[in-house]
């Protein structure tokens, strides 16, 4: 429940080629729209003026509690089909790169992803469950939430993303986009699409999308080794090559019943197959130092995924004031994974067969009962209780073949997890005046997870944690400008994966490359913090904002690397404390608002800087593992003519050393990218878009540094950014 409170009165040369594409993108329209003759104006009649003046809700301007609202308009206003690609233009956003051909994982305020809470339709995304399934036709807005309110969960030390797909209907409709994308000679199609219809009781809607992304991924980098005394031990040189794609179709349908004056029945489901494939090869020439084992080796992987849920809310507007509703949901995914590894020696000789076959099947069901009591003068109060649970099966077996320096080996890795979460909650949001307003609300959540495998004793955690909220709201006497300050405790429970003892093997396996397992013994992380915005809401959609957040943690995860039994293993584990802080402005001005006689441009930015130290760990650089220091983008929007539009858009993500334990260090990849696109619109024929991407082909090195008192080593790679183009249609039917 969200209330409101309205006062009542060195550039590469593919960077230069990049630049003058987007130049050209920009100005091209523009040529052309000159060229054409102004209609000539029709006979006018003066008639009396009645001006009538209201104020637009406004969400992030009225609501008591904070949040952010992205409407799909604004989502798209880049030609994104992909929501992974609009999401890292959203303020305090960032999107990490993923592994060759898959997808990066989304955080808020560079915290990693483990630090945000993702939430669909206002419950928790089911385990396993990809936001790159989702397209941005499906969405209709993005909820960014700084501070947590408790009807939202307290899961969220950065934030809570929540995202809303669309069932709202305002008329009927049919659309078709259609989407082309190429890249590296390989080809992205897509297509979307949607029908509404409004009827006097029932509201109904579906989305169908279909795509097809194709990949390559090239990566070059090296490996090195000096002893305490700087003499080099070792070099080596290594290339990467992966191919493949990612094929995908999802159905998104949706019903609202009106049942009666009072009842509201909502019915939701989306379903999403796809089938993702990889060859990479993986290749290593030793200059210095001994060799590895598997120098050379191919790696081939397969993925077919189903996932989906279905939900029903039933809502009751009470006589006497305030409202009930009733939610329930189920979700699950199948998971079929085979994996197939050949190597070979430096001499040619084959010394590495692997054959690895997984399946995983996740069912959850919720349910969630929130009642809105009467208004009581200027109070406006909110009580709810919800539970969850999932069931998790998940078989893994794992065959190497016998060669002369290895035996050969079978390992069945499978287990079965279970985990349930119960919470209660009440808020209040009230008004002490006409200029200020508070939310006040505590939440209180127990979750228990058991798991057990063949190769592990059961393993049973159990945690609860109460998380009060107060947020205040303080709006000047005259003026468009605001305050806002929250308080709030909230935590960050452990994955399944981290807490599960169940070992992932590497390949060549050595300090840097090292085996993964969990830790059953891993606490929640817990955290007090503080948030402030001074926002300003001008005319003409003139927004601004300049705040910042402050979080102490206690016991942050964080990995370690150990060698045991003769195997390099990191496991996570809880350190002592760590403090994060950070400055976040973001802002939208139309150019008329500063120049007299502009053209309609508009002017769009934002930007987040994070920084963090942990306790345990020394410094330089003891920041929070996986933070990403300085979050920027910037776009111009250029309506040209009603049927002309073009923009520019450029995003920026930096990089630099994380230093995770004492003798340990990432090197994050800065990431430098510019778009441009350019939109013809018509009634009759919908919208052609045309949009360069990556146009900087910026390369993005990043790696891991080692050093103890025998000495250091460190591996390096860089990844290649190449230029793509997506040409887009949208067509009313």
């Amino acid at each position: 429940m969200q209330g409101t409170f309205t006062p009542r009165p060195p550039r590469h040369p593919q960077a230069r080629t990049g630049t003058r594409l987007a130049i050209g993108c920009l100005l091209w329209p523009a040529a052309t729209a000159a060229a054409q003759t102004a209609p000539a104006a029709p006979a006018t009649t003066e008639l009396d003026t009645v001006q009538v003046q209201t104020q637009r809700y406004d969400a992030r301007r009225d609501d008591v509690a904070s949040r952010i609202v992205v409407d799909h308009e604004t989502l798209r206003r880049h030609g994104d089909t992909d929501l992974l690609e609009a999401l890292k233009r959203l303020p305090g956003v960032s999107v990490s790169n993923g592994t060759p051909g898959r997808p990066g994982t989304v955080s808020l305020r560079g915290l990693g992803s483990g630090y945000t809470q993702i939430l669909l339709d206002g419950q928790r995304v089911p385990a396993g469950f990809s936001l790159d399934s989702l397209a941005t036709d499906q969405i209709e807005r993005i909820e960014i939430l700084r501070a947590p309110t408790v009807d939202q969960g307290a899961g969220a030390i950065a934030g809570t993303l929540n995202i809303i797909t669309r069932t709202t209907v305002p008329k009927d409709s049919q659309r078709l986009t259609l989407s082309w994308a190429e890249s590296q000679s390989r080809s992205t199609p897509s297509a979307s699409w949607r029908q509404t219809h409004q009827g006097t009781q029932v509201d109904q809607a579906l989305t169908a999308t279909a795509s097809v992304r194709a990949f390559l991924v090239e990566e070059r980098g090296s490996e090195q080794a000096w002893d305490a005394e700087g003499r080099p031990l070792l070099l080596r040189h290594n290339r990467l090559r992966a191919a493949g794609r990612r094929d995908s179709v999802s159905l998104a349908p949706s019903m609202t019943l009106k049942a009666s004056a009072d009842d509201t029945v909502s019915l939701q489901a989306l379903m999403d197959a796809s089938d993702f494939r990889r060859d990479m090869l993986i290749d290593w020439d030793n200059v210095q130092g001994q060799a590895l084992r598997t120098p050379h080796y191919r790696q081939r992987t397969r993925l077919r995924l189903d996932q989906g849920q279905a939900s029903a809310e039933w809502t009751r507007q009470l006589q006497r004031g305030g409202s009930l509703t009733v939610r329930g949901a189920m979700d699950g995914n199948r998971e079929n994974y085979r994996f197939r590894e050949q190597g070979q020696a430096a001499d040619g000789q084959e010394n590495l067969v692997d054959r690895t076959d997984a399946r995983l099947h996740v069912l959850g069901g919720s349910s969630r009962v929130q009642w809105t009591l009467p208004a009581r003068g200027r109070h406006t109060v909110q009580t709810g209780a919800e539970g969850s649970l999932d069931n998790r099966r998940e078989s893994r077996v794992q065959q190497l073949q016998d060669f002369n320096d290895a035996a050969a080996s079978t390992s069945n890795l499978s287990f079965n997890a279970r985990l349930q979460r119960v919470a209660v909650y009440a808020q209040d949001e009230f008004a002490l005046s006409e200029r200020t307003a508070f939310y006040l609300g505590g939440r209180w959540e127990q979750l228990q997870t058991r798991s057990e495998g063949r190769d592990f004793a059961p393993v049973r955690n159990r945690a609860s944690v109460f998380t009060p909220v107060l947020q205040g709201l303080w709006k000047r006497a005259k003026g468009k400008d605001q305050l806002r300050v929250s308080l709030s405790r909230t935590f960050r429970a452990p994955e399944l994966r981290l807490l599960v003892p169940r070992p992932y093997t590497s390949t060549n396996n050595r300090a840097l490359n090292p085996d993964e397992i969990g830790n059953s013994a891993l606490r929640p992380e817990l955290a007090w913090g503080l948030d402030t915005a001074w926002q300003l809401h001008g005319r003409d959609g003139t927004q601004g904002s300049i705040g910042g957040y402050l979080r102490r943690i206690d016991s942050p995860i964080r990995t370690e690397t150990l060698l045991r039994d003769g195997r390099w293993v990191a496991t996570p584990v809880n350190g002592s404390r760590a403090t994060a802080w950070g400055i976040e402005l973001d802002g939208q001005l139309p150019l008329a608002r500063v120049l007299r006689n502009a053209p309609d441009i508009e002017l769009r930015g934002n930007a987040t800087w994070n920084q963090s130290r942990v306790r345990d760990v020394p410094g330089p650089d003891n920041r929070v593992q996986d933070q990403v220091p300085l979050t920027a983008s910037a776009s111009v929007d250029y309506r040209i003519t009603p049927r002309w539009s073009s923009g520019l858009a450029f995003t920026y993500r930096s990089g630099g050393r994380i230093r995770y334990s004492v003798g340990e260090v990432d090197i994050a990849a800065y990431r430098r990218e510019l778009e441009a696109w350019v939109q013809y619109s018509s009634a009759a024929h919908g919208k052609l878009r045309l949009t360069g991407s990556t146009l900087l082909g910026d390369d993005g090195g990043s790696g891991q540094w080692r050093f103890d008192d025998g000495g250091t080593q460190v591996v390096r790679s860089a990844r290649q950014s190449v230029p793509s183009v997506r040409l887009q249609w949208e067509v009313p039917l």
